[in-house]
This record gives structure tokens, sequence and C-alpha cells, in this order.
């Protein structure tokens, strides 16, 4: 008898959130680089290729659902885009939704920012993050210089936004929204 769709996936996102939860722990207590794959998959009760069956390399635990998050972007701009809505606040609100994303993940994001403080290839990953979502921004809003500074400039808010929330607490998008308003 095969198992129902519903459940696979349930258990296959349940397996995926508990190696990323310990990869991201371990990393964050022990480093990155002495941190390993088997390791992590001891502590989420799996075996080692049941990892590698979820991530190529282990620094894609910090993934931050990068590609979901990416297209939430565009949609979101989509949506926007073309309204009476001007450009910086069509990214205003993208950003603030994206923001929405991260609300109930805080202590996995300050988990992130633990690990990626413990390796330069994981700030990488960060970074290219951080990139990806700044280019499908840009590219949403016609990708000329103005809609590649617009998108940089509500990136950057959003990364400073995090970094406040991380340390402070609070609502990530009232942050976010406080951080749009300083541009102005």
């Amino acid at each position: 008898m095969t198992e129902p769709a519903g459940r696979r996936e349930t258990h296959k996102a349940s397996t995926r959130r508990a190696l990323e939860d310990a990869a991201l722990r371990r990393f964050a207590s022990e480093g990155y680089d002495e941190t390993s794959v088997d390791a992590i998959a001891a502590d989420a009760g799996v075996s080692s290729r049941t990892f590698f069956r979820y991530f190529a390399t282990k620094d894609e635990v910090l993934d931050m659902g990068r590609e979901e998050r990416q297209a939430q972007l565009r949609a979101r701009i989509r949506e926007l885009a073309g309204g009476p809505l001007r450009p910086l606040e069509v990214v205003r609100e993208a950003v603030v939704e994206l923001a929405r994303g991260f609300e109930s993940d805080r202590e996995r994001v300050q988990l992130r920012q633990r690990a990626a403080a413990t390796s330069p290839v994981l700030r990488g990953r960060l970074f290219d993050t951080f990139a990806s979502w700044e280019w499908a921004v840009a590219r949403e809003l016609g990708g000329d210089a103005s809609a590649r500074t617009l998108a940089a400039a509500g990136l950057a808010v959003f990364r400073a936004s995090t970094a406040i929330w991380v340390d402070e607490g609070g609502s990530l998008p009232a942050i976010v929204e406080r951080g749009f308003a300083a541009l102005a």
C-alpha cells in the first residue's frame, strides 16, 4: 500500500525542517566548518544519506526558502505594478510582505545569523540569497538603473530591519515600515 501524497509531502517537509534546525543549531554553537553532515543527520534522527536527498551541500540549509520567497516577491510586485503606487511604494509593499513571511521564524533567523557569523561560506550563501531577491525585484520593475536602485534600497531596508529585529524583537513588518520611512 502506498502512502497518500499529502502525508508523504508532510513527512518530507518535516524531515527537511528537522535537518535545517539541526544544522542551524550546530552551526550556531560549534561553527560551520566544525559541523559534519553526520552530526547534523544524527541530531535530526536520519542518516547522512537522507541529508543528501534534501541538500546537495551542508550550506544549503541556510536557503531561507529562497526560491519560494523570490516567487512571492515577484508575484507581489506584478500585482502592485501598474497601479496607483509609485515604484518605491511597490517595493515597500513587497518587502513588508516578505517580512510578514518571517514573522513567526525569529528564532530560526537568529540561528541563521549566528551560524553565518561562523563562516565566510555561510555569509556568502546569505549574500547570494539576498542578491537573488534583489535581482528578482529589479527585474519585475523593468531592470533599468532606477529599478535596480529601488530593489537595492528595498532589500537593504529588509537586511537592516532583520538585524534590528533579531537583536531587539518586535514586529519585523513594522521595523521594515520604519526603515522605508527613513528613506522618505
